[in-house]
């Protein structure tokens, strides 16, 4: 992911169209469930499903703050360094106000999903 060619560019965008889908079914599965949920767009910042204030998220400096990943500053963008799997992450975010427990039965549920 730290390269500008074509093909790192071609599985960045993949990685990015990826997340929205997973993202558009996380939401959903909790909003069926009566909790509210958003995932942010990592490329503005803004929330996807929600009317959006004035403030951006930003996805990078989210994940350096509470998860203490190390940030490289290649210029114009800043990329992850995640514990296992290195610089090869993709940071997105996702909010709810859903208890701990029923976002792990719809994770578990849509892990099962992708299983079948």
């Amino acid at each position: 992911m730290l390269s500008y060619q074509a093909e790192t560019q071609a599985e960045k965008d993949a990685k990015l169209h990826m997340f929205y889908r997973w993202g558009a079914e996380l939401v959903s599965r909790l909003r069926e469930k009566g909790y509210w949920a958003d995932i942010t767009d990592p490329m503005s910042g803004l929330a996807l499903f929600t009317n959006c204030g004035p403030s951006l998220y930003p996805d990078v400096e989210g994940a350096e703050v509470l998860l203490r990943y190390a940030p490289y500053n290649l210029g114009n963008c800043f990329v992850l360094s995640h514990p296992h799997w290195g610089t090869h992450v993709y940071p997105a975010t996702a909010f709810t106000l859903a208890p701990i427990e029923a976002v792990r039965q719809v994770l578990s549920s849509m892990q099962q999903d992708c299983h079948q």
